[in-house]
């Protein structure tokens, strides 16, 4: 089934004279369940045409319908609502704070979604498990290794049971081992039937997704 659905997307950035095309026409149909690669050179509109899937930035010109829904009809409101419950966002530097414990950090998309305290404390414990940090609960990111910041990031990610996973370069801050250990991850997620996209620089990364979509200058080249 068609879960995202965008439609002669184009993006630009600037005022006339300053004017850039970040998207040209980009039309992509994803289906649920798929986990999918996006690549191309620095520059070529990778990040951008996540930010559109992801809402948080929107288009231009064209379409964007996510399970049968048009978001161009939604207000603010309501699609920061939607993106709390139907994304989860991964990025390379992991954005976690610094001041917040491991459980604070992975608590802020329940706090958000008004999940109430004793709920969020078993659900939070369940994902640390899954992820195998839980004895890391209490510590801050600055303890932890980037590998562990990493699958801190995971979970407060999966943590709302999104139904999409967005990661924009994943593992780009990581070395080889830890990178195969993030992706082992994303792999276990998209069995349980999350539909995962990654933006990656990596080719051993692409080649493990069921799908590579190369984008250079803003449009399409090869899918």
């Amino acid at each position: 089934m068609v879960l995202i659905n965008l439609k002669n997307i184009s993006k630009k950035f600037g005022a006339k004279d300053t004017e850039v095309t970040a998207l040209r026409d980009v039309s992509i149909e994803i289906n649920e369940g798929e986990i999918i690669a996006i690549v191309g050179t620095s520059g070529s509109g990778k990040s951008t045409l996540l930010n559109i899937i992801g809402t948080l930035d929107r288009q231009t010109t064209g379409e964007y319908i996510l399970k049968n829904k048009n978001l161009d009809e939604l207000n603010e409101h309501d699609l920061a609502k939607l993106r709390n419950k139907s994304f989860g966002f991964v990025v390379q530097n992991f954005a976690l704070i610094n001041d917040y414990t491991v459980y604070e950090n992975i608590e802020i998309p329940l706090v958000y979604g008004k999940v109430k305290s004793s709920e969020r404390r078993k659900i939070i414990n369940q994902v640390l498990t899954k992820l195998d940090i839980q004895e890391k609960i209490n510590k801050k990111p600055t303890e932890l290794s980037g590998g562990q910041c990493q699958r801190v990031a995971i979970a407060r990610a999966i943590v709302n049971d999104p139904q999409i996973i967005l990661a924009d370069e994943p593992t780009g801050a990581l070395d080889k081992k830890t990178g195969e250990q993030v992706m082992k991850i994303f792999k276990a997620l998209n069995k349980e039937g999350k539909t995962i996209i990654i933006v990656t620089h990596d080719p051993r990364i692409a080649s493990q997704c069921n799908r590579i979509i190369n984008i250079e200058d803003g449009m399409i080249k090869k899918d």
